[in-house]
């Protein structure tokens, strides 16, 4: 047997310069042609995704053996970007664009092998940090709106 993964090297990750609405993003035609993409590969250490937990429903009844539940309502999913703080970068400026003003944006993000997720995300927190002997280094708390958006590794 041989082990299956997805190598990181070579992934790439864009964010939109633009707000998206939720309505621009669920359309059958996302992304729209006039989508401008911001390469933010470079200067992005780690992007962590983790989907929203469904809340418990409460099922048990007189003749059940044992507490019984089924998912309900799933919360929103979160991403945790972790990056090199560039001043300069208009991939950043716009993820604190859409901190400081409350706007969606979409990201684009696909792995070597043309794989990937579209992602429509609220900025929730926007976080710096700088030691002695290091780089400044941000990180970005992220609320995914809604589910993300398979991308094919023969589609573009």
């Amino acid at each position: 047997m041989t082990s299956k993964f997805e190598k990181t090297q070579g992934m790439s990750f864009s964010v939109s310069s633009a707000p998206v609405t939720q309505e621009d993003f669920k359309s059958a035609g996302f992304p729209a042609a006039g989508i401008t993409w911001l390469d933010a590969s470079c200067a992005t250490k780690e992007i962590s995704y983790t989907g929203g937990q469904k809340a418990d429903i409460e099922t048990t009844t007189l003749c059940s053996t044992e507490v019984e539940q089924t998912n309900g309502l799933a919360a929103a999913a979160e991403m945790s970007i972790t990056r090199n703080w560039v001043g300069s970068e208009a991939a950043q400026q716009a993820l604190q664009e859409a901190y400081d003003n409350d706007e969606m944006r979409a990201l684009k993000i696909v792995f070597p092998s043309g794989n990937g997720y579209y992602a429509l995300i609220e900025v929730r927190q926007s976080t710096w940090s700088a030691t002695t002997s290091s780089v400044v280094a941000s990180t970005y708390s992220l609320r995914v709106k809604g589910k993300l958006k398979t991308i094919a590794a023969d589609a573009s």
